[in-house]
C-alpha cells in the first residue's frame, strides 16, 4: 500500500494528472468462534488515491487465516464531485476452497442532498464466485443523516441487504441501524446493531446455511496528529451455528 501512494504520485506525476489527496489504512485483527470453529486472523489493508478533476484509484489486500489460509486483492476506479461518487471494484483470491471468493466485482455510488438536508445516500450491487461452487449476488442500501452539533456533528444510518445465493436458490435479507458522533480532525464513537439471515459463512458446504443472526459493532477512532488515525473496532455476533467475538485495530495515514 504504501508502494501504491508513492506509485500514485509519479504517475499523477508523469501523467500530468494533480494528487488531490491520498491515504492508507491497515488494520490487525483476531475472531474467536464458539461450537469448535476456527479461529479467525487477518490482516488488511486499504490505499486510496484522488486526482484533481474526480478521478479516483482504490486497493484492498487481506490475508486470512481460518478455515482455509488465503490472500484476496481487490483494485478499483471511481469519480466524484462535490456530489456524488461512482466506483467499480473487481478481485480475486489466492487458491482457497471456502473462505475467499475466486472471482469479485462491486459497483457502490454515493449522494450527498444540500448540506441543509444532511442526507447521504448509498447503493451497492456486489457478486461473488468461490471456489466450492457457490455464487452470490448483492444489493445494499444505506442513508446516513448528519446532524451538526456545537462540538462536533452526528450521524445516524440505516442500512438494507438483499442476498441471492446459488446452489440452494435462495434469497435473504438484512437490516442494520447505526449511530455515530465525531469532531472532525480529533475523535469518533458509534456503535452499529445489524440482523436478518446468513446465507453463507464458508463453514458449510454451499447452500448450506441459511440461519438468523444479530451482530453489534461498536468502533472508535482517535487522531494521533493531523495525518495520522488510530481506529479500532469490536464485533460480537450470534447465530445458530456459533458465535464469534473479537475485533481489529489499526492505523489511518492520510496524504495531502
Amino acid at each position: 500500500m504504501i508502494f501504491l501512494a508513492v506509485t500514485a504520485r509519479e504517475v499523477a506525476a508523469g501523467g500530468g494528472l494533480q494528487l488531490a489527496r491520498s491515504d492508507i489504512t491497515t488494520v490487525f485483527g483476531y475472531y474467536g468462534v464458539t461450537h469448535g470453529n476456527s479461529h479467525r486472523r487477518f490482516t488488511t489493508a486499504w490505499g486510496n488515491a484522488y486526482f484533481a478533476g474526480g478521478l479516483g484509484t482504490h486497493a484492498e489486500a487481506h490475508v486470512m487465516d481460518r478455515e482455509d489460509r488465503a490472500a484476496f486483492f481487490a483494485g478499483g476506479l471511481s469519480w466524484s464531485n462535490d456530489r456524488a461518487e461512482i466506483r467499480g471494484w473487481v478481485g480475486t483470491s489466492t487458491d482457497n476452497f471456502n473462505t475467499l471468493p475466486e472471482v469479485y466485482a462491486r459497483l457502490d455510488a454515493s449522494y450527498s442532498s444540500p448540506s441543509e438536508w444532511g442526507f447521504v445516500f448509498r447503493p451497492a450491487l456486489t457478486y461473488r464466485e468461490f471456489r466450492n461452487g457457490t455464487e452470490e449476488i448483492i444489493g445494499e442500501f444505506e442513508i446516513a443523516k448528519y446532524v451538526s452539533l456545537e462540538t462536533g456533528y452526528l450521524v445516524f444510518t440505516a442500512m438494507a441487504r438483499g442476498l441471492a445465493i446459488d446452489p440452494g436458490r435462495h434469497i435473504s435479507g438484512a437490516f442494520g441501524a447505526g449511530v455515530l458522533y465525531a469532531q472532525s480532525g480529533k475523535v469518533s464513537v458509534g456503535i452499529g446493531i445489524e440482523g436478518g439471515r446468513a446465507s453463507y459463512d464458508g463453514l458449510l458446504g454451499p447452500g448450506e446455511l441459511d440461519e438468523p443472526y444479530v451482530t453489534i459493532r461498536p468502533s472508535v477512532s482517535f487522531y494521533l496528529t493531523e495525518g495520522l488515525e488510530l481506529v479500532g473496532m469490536m464485533e460480537y455476533s450470534s447465530r445458530r451455528s456459533y458465535d464469534l467475538y473479537g475485533g481489529h485495530i489499526g492505523l489511518k495515514f492520510r496524504f495531502d
